[in-house]
């Protein structure tokens, strides 16, 4: 079966880096909706240009500071050999909450 020839093959090894930094993008349009009291629907709207509110534009940019600095971080760690192998890691950019 095709299928099954392709997932053996991608499997993880050694070499293979996990993407925990792509999670922290989940929840980009809650996390802001949330800090100033819209709808998450309306936060993609106006990520999208559906829709104009300066003030969740600013909210969104700096969400996005804060994730990009937190990526440069994770990255520069990787690089320089501070590996967490084994070590919870942190994948939420600061100000954002735990969903339960």
């Amino acid at each position: 079966m095709l299928l099954k020839g392709v997932m053996n093959r991608d499997k993880p090894d050694d070499n293979t880096t996990p993407l925990p930094p792509l999670s922290i993008f989940r929840g980009l349009f809650s996390r802001v909706a949330r800090r100033l009291g819209v709808d998450p629907s309306f936060v993609s709207r106006v990520s999208r240009g559906e829709r104009n509110s300066p003030a969740v534009r600013d909210a969104l940019d700096q969400e996005m500071r804060t994730i990009r600095e937190h990526l440069n971080n994770h990255h520069e760690n990787s690089m320089n050999g501070n590996s967490n192998k084994g070590k919870a890691t942190k994948t939420r950019p600061p100000g954002s909450t735990k969903r339960h």
